[in-house]
């Protein structure tokens, strides 16, 4: 493989780690964001609190499962080509 080409798929792996992280302290901004939000429309007040805890967690999960799978991927691609880097007999 061309180093260069190497060089980017590093980048990328790493890219991938850290846009992963970044989801993941958004997911947890936003859900707070969302429970703590006193926001109504006035058709039905108590359902609205009840259910704004509802799409809290899941914004929440949502995020973290997006954050896991951009992390998991930028993990696999490292894997990948520190394993190409070794050689097939190490």
């Amino acid at each position: 493989m061309d180093p260069r080409t190497l060089e980017w798929l590093q980048l990328l792996a790493r890219a991938l780690l850290w846009a992963g992280a970044i989801v993941l302290v958004l997911s947890v901004i936003g859900a707070i964001q969302i429970a703590t939000s006193q926001n109504e429309l006035g058709i039905a007040p108590e359902f609205e609190r009840q259910s704004r805890g509802i799409v809290a967690v899941g914004a929440l999960g949502a995020g973290i499962t997006a954050a896991g799978i951009l992390a998991g991927l930028g993990a696999i691609l490292r894997l990948m080509l520190d394993a190409r880097g070794r050689g097939p007999g190490a």
